[in-house]
Order: structure tokens, then C-alpha cells, then sequence
């Protein structure tokens, strides 16, 4: 049976625990299987149990002169670069907050690095209304009645079922079967994160990107 949908889901999820008396949780397992896929990926190998990051979206604008803010996308999960576009081509490096207060700036100019609060701090306001590329990857949208599927569904649905299925079967305390889940699980979300992964990994590290190509 193919798993497109949410209702697909839920029936899948009863197919595979086998059992009828769980469809009062499916909601809940579902709920709990996305806090896994908004998590920052981890190798499968990894004791953490990481997301999944794979769609990246753009967003352009220009920088309003003389405000050293720019507002987080409303579906924002985690940057992927942010870069100034045009005769002024840059790619703004990303650094720490505390880091970023050594490099702030009075006045105006062309900014070159910049930080994540609750939203993006830059080290200089702009002294002209730079054109600008955000690149990241957004937050999925909840499964529900009224948003029947989304991109991991329709892209990896073995990675929902699977993280579904490691919340039903430690629900009922099937821990063999929840194990097996969530290996299943660890190893397709790290796979299906393969943007992610590639230029990414550092001694076991994952860093915000900040200076390769837009893929």
C-alpha cells in the first residue's frame, strides 16, 4: 500500500503493529515522529537520534538601509547560507553570537557576517538596500485532517512510517520491535539527508554551511 496521506499513515500504522486498539494514539505517535524529523540529522551510527533536512528553500529581498535585522522566514528550521546577490556578491559568513559582537560595526556599510536569534543579526546596518538570497531548510507542516501530506511523506514515507512505528512499539513496550524501528529510521533519515550531509561533516561535526555553492 502505497503512504501518501495521513489517513495512509494511520493505516499503516495499523497494519504494521497489527493491532486494533491504538487508534485512539495514532495522532499522538505521529506528533511525537515529527519532533524527530525537525531535529538536526545525525549519522546513523550516532546515539542521538537526528531529523531530517533535504528541500531547500530560497527566499530574495533587499536589505532595508540602515537596520542590521533581517526576519526569519515563517517556516525557518535551520540556515543553509545567506549571501548578498548582484554587483555585490557576497557570501556572508555566519558566526556565533558572541563571536558577531567582535565584529559589529557602527555606522552603515556592506555587511559580512551575521548571526541567528530569533532572527538575523548582521554586523553592520546597510548602507544601501543590498539584494539578498536566503537559503535554508523550512519546518515540515504537522500532518492533520486539513494538511493531509507533506514533502518527507510524499519524499520518504519509510522514514514517517518508521519513526512512527518506533513511538507505537514503545508504546505497547514491544522493545525488539522498537528497536528495529528506530534503526530503520536512523539510517533513512540520514540518508534522505544527503544535501545535508555532503560538504557537512567534520570529525563527526555538523556546521552551518556558509560558503559553498547553491546546490
Amino acid at each position: 500500500m502505497a503512504i501518501t496521506t495521513y489517513a495512509e499513515l494511520k493505516t499503516a500504522i495499523g497494519n504494521w503493529t497489527a493491532r486494533d486498539d491504538l487508534t485512539s494514539y495514532y495522532d499522538e505517535f505521529i506528533d511525537l515522529a515529527e519532533t524527530f524529523l525537525k531535529r538536526e540529522p545525525a549519522p546513523s551510527n550516532s546515539p542521538d537520534i537526528g531529523g531530517i533536512r533535504s528541500n531547500i528553500s530560497r527566499t530574495t529581498g533587499t536589505l532595508s538601509i540602515g537596520t542590521a535585522t533581517l526576519s526569519l522566514p515563517s517556516d525557518y528550521l535551520e540556515m543553509y547560507r545567506l549571501n548578498l546577490t548582484g554587483d555585490n556578491y557576497t557570501v556572508l559568513r555566519f558566526l556565533a553570537p558572541n563571536e558577531l559582537s567582535l565584529h559589529r560595526r557602527s555606522g552603515k556599510g556592506l555587511p559580512s557576517f551575521y548571526t541567528i536569534s530569533d532572527v538575523i543579526e548582521l554586523n553592520v546596518a546597510p548602507d544601501a538596500a543590498y539584494a539578498y538570497e536566503l537559503s535554508y531548510w523550512p519546518q515540515i507542516t504537522a500532518l492533520s485532517d486539513s494538511a493531509t501530506t507533506n514533502w518527507v511523506l510524499t519524499n520518504y514515507p519509510d522514514v514517517y512510517l518508521s519513526a512512527t512505528l518506533f513511538h507505537a512499539f514503545t508504546f505497547i513496550q514491544d522493545d525488539t520491535r522498537a528497536a528495529n524501528s528506530l534503526g530503520q529510521y536512523k539510517s533513512g533519515s540520514w540518508s534522505a539527508s544527503e544535501t545535508y550531509r555532503q560538504g557537512r561533516v567534520t570529525q563527526g561535526s555538523v556546521a552551518i554551511k556558509t560558503d559553498s555553492p547553491t546546490p
